[in-house]
């Protein structure tokens, strides 16, 4: 029997990152980002006139071993080892290529045999690849992201998308029909699994 593919995004759904992020861009520039400016597009508040630079400064940060060092939540790991049994999960990041060898790391030390591929959309650089042709490419049936943009681009499609988590930047006063808000891993179990 064939499985249904699931797309899982890595960053701040299997991995939360924003906040090291932020605490790091913030103790480097003297900036006061919280994690409502995650993804503001107010240059000022990132210390910066040039939109190049405030994603080289965050770039500099991926690189580091601190970074890439960052274990997943908990309840990702559970939760994903017990979706592995029922469905195919293909993770699809925004991440660049040059975070391959650490992403792929983490995955094979967290979740060994769980993941059919991984695939990097390259969100913040010159040549992104849209989600929802990846998505298309992998054959997913549900895109678990916390990027409200991936959501709607990705929906459009024909994909029932899983809007993960309660942050600032995934916030809508509606959404369209195939895209759900869960808050955590265990709401994730709760609709795909129980």
């Amino acid at each position: 029997m064939t499985k249904l593919i699931i797309a899982i995004d890595c960053d701040d759904v299997i991995v939360g990152s924003a906040p090291y992020i932020l605490q790091h861009y913030n103790t480097t520039y003297g900036t006061n980002l919280d994690i409502s400016d995650f993804y503001s597009e107010d240059l000022t508040l990132w210390g910066t006139t040039s939109r190049a630079e405030a994603i080289k400064r965050v770039d500099d940060y991926l690189m580091t071993d601190e970074y890439q060092q960052l274990p997943p939540f908990r309840e990702a790991i559970d939760v994903a080892r017990e979706l592995a049994k029922h469905y195919e999960l293909h993770v699809v990041t925004g991440r660049a290529d040059f975070l391959a060898p650490a992403t792929e790391a983490m995955l094979e030390q967290y979740f060994p045999d769980i993941f059919t591929s991984v695939e990097y959309t390259n969100f913040f650089t010159e040549t992104p690849r849209s989600k929802a042709t990846v998505c298309q490419d992998i054959g997913a049936s549900i895109l678990i992201d916390d990027h409200l943009h991936h959501a709607k681009v990705v929906a459009e499609c024909g994909v029932r998308v899983l809007l993960f988590g309660n942050y600032s930047w995934n916030q809508a006063d509606t959404l369209p029909a195939n895209i759900e808000r869960v808050e955590s891993w265990t709401d994730i179990k709760k609709l795909l699994i129980s």
